[in-house]
């Protein structure tokens, strides 16, 4: 809890109203936007930007469950161990260019997953580890306050990912950073829906006003077998129940996992972005 307090006060004055941009008067329980009086509240360290919405999709309700009872347990256990993708480490990217501790660092779409303590958290969904719980599409932030925005499997689940980038940009102060990690090659996946792919040069294009540092896959031609044998494996025995695939896959996942460690010799080479996955690309705002 001091943790989160500590956060929540590091970034109260850059946050604003998301609807009219107007600044903020914090309360114990909510904060008031000076201009609309508009009321967010306050709970257990977080700020509730929107109202949590309910999910429809199986894999998706399942997938929620497991975070919840899982809690961290779901990532270093869950993804990073039983799922059929490489096990990338993207705290140690993050480091190459931020210091977490000294700078304003948000983790978009975070999930149940916090990457580094100092790292903020936000979601649309309330879980454990979220500090905002808000609508990427309208940024509580003042503009060029923060330091950098990360992602992770996030901008495939959002339908205009392009007005998204633009809200990152205009929040993200100049000389500073994103880093986003972006599937390619990877079958749909709900969570709560699944719209886009992009390839190494369509990502060059999304991310088109930044300055492009790096662009490595972070997964190679193993996991890209993996996920489609589990994918096909898990339709073709479910029947097209969509509740029952979701229970075979997690478990096509606990048997198949060990082969995703042969990925290792074909990480992070540029040759294999034709067959990546996932892409990380490292980019910077212009000063």
């Amino acid at each position: 809890m001091e943790e989160s307090i500590s956060r929540l006060e590091l970034i109260k004055p850059i946050l604003v109203c998301p609807r009219c941009g107007g600044g903020l008067d914090f309360h114990s329980d909510k904060a008031t936007c000076q201009e609309c009086f508009a009321d967010y509240p306050i709970r257990k360290g977080k700020i509730y930007f929107v109202e949590v919405p309910e999910r429809a999709d199986h894999l998706d309700q399942l997938k929620g469950r497991i975070k919840k009872w899982l809690g961290q347990h779901y990532y270093s256990i869950g993804v990073d161990i039983l799922a059929p993708t490489y096990p990338f480490n993207f705290s140690i990217s993050i480091r190459r260019y931020l210091d977490p501790s000294r700078q304003i660092v948000v983790d978009a779409g975070c999930g149940n997953r916090r990457l580094d303590k100092d790292i903020i958290c936000m979601d649309f969904f309330d879980y454990d580890v979220v500090d905002l719980v808000c609508d990427l599409n309208a940024l509580p932030f003042k503009p060029n306050s923060v330091d950098a925005f990360i992602s992770r499997g996030l901008l495939e689940h959002l339908p205009f990912p392009s007005e998204v980038i633009r809200n990152f940009y205009r929040c993200t102060r100049p000389g500073g950073f994103n880093l986003h990690l972006v599937p390619f090659l990877f079958p749909f996946h709900a969570s709560p829906n699944d719209f886009h792919r992009y390839t190494h040069k369509g990502l060059e294009i999304l991310f088109k006003d930044w300055r492009i540092l790096e662009q490595t896959n972070i997964t190679g031609p193993v996991t890209l077998g993996l996920i489609y044998i589990i994918e096909f494996l898990s339709i073709l025995m479910s029947l097209g129940h969509h509740r029952i695939k979701a229970y075979i896959y997690l478990f096509l996942c606990t048997i198949l996992f060990p082969f995703k460690y042969l990925d290792t010799p074909f990480i992070n080479r540029k040759s294999f972005l034709t067959l990546a996955p996932t892409i990380l690309t490292v980019m910077r705002k212009p000063d």
